[in-house]
């Protein structure tokens, strides 16, 4: 199983639920180009969080690959009220959900925000020093594999 995790593209600035500036919506379209290069695997399943600039993101991939995005509120950020411990989780049992329902050959692509990866870092097991992971622009990600831990295999941007 591989799991490739991305944080939404550029954002516009204002409003609650800031859609994708021109600047995004070109990194969603490097990422189909990434996939058909074979530079990145291309997607079994794909899950965005609730938010339009995670949706904005994935969805062209998800229609240049024939398959709709599965949106899923687990993989928005950190809602107000919502204590450290219950979004930690919140996240733990999405990704358990995930890897029950899924197959190991498969590729799920997620693409959330920059408190849910940072979160992701803390609880995933993995082989990796994620120490060096803390850099997170608008577009960037990661690939892991399943192996007896997760083994973090790239970690770039757009």
């Amino acid at each position: 199983m591989k799991w490739v995790i991305f944080r939404h593209g550029d954002k516009e600035k204002e409003g609650f639920d800031p859609a994708l500036t021109e600047k995004g919506l070109q990194q969603s379209q490097k990422i189909i180009v990434k996939v058909k290069a074979g530079l990145l695997p291309k997607p079994s399943v794909i899950y965005v969080s609730t938010k339009k600039r995670a949706i904005q993101t994935l969805e062209p991939l998800a229609l240049a690959c024939g398959m709709k995005p599965i949106i899923k509120a687990e993989l928005t950020e950190r809602v107000p009220g919502e204590s450290v411990d219950k979004f930690k989780f919140r996240i733990q049992e999405f990704l358990v959900k995930v890897m029950l329902l899924h197959k190991d050959n498969e590729v799920i692509y997620f693409c959330t925000h920059y408190d849910w990866i940072e979160e992701f870092l803390n609880v995933i097991e993995s082989d990796s020093d994620l120490s060096r992971c803390t850099h997170w622009p608008s577009a960037q990600h990661m690939v892991f594999e399943k192996k007896e831990l997760w083994s973090l295999i790239k970690y770039e941007g757009l």
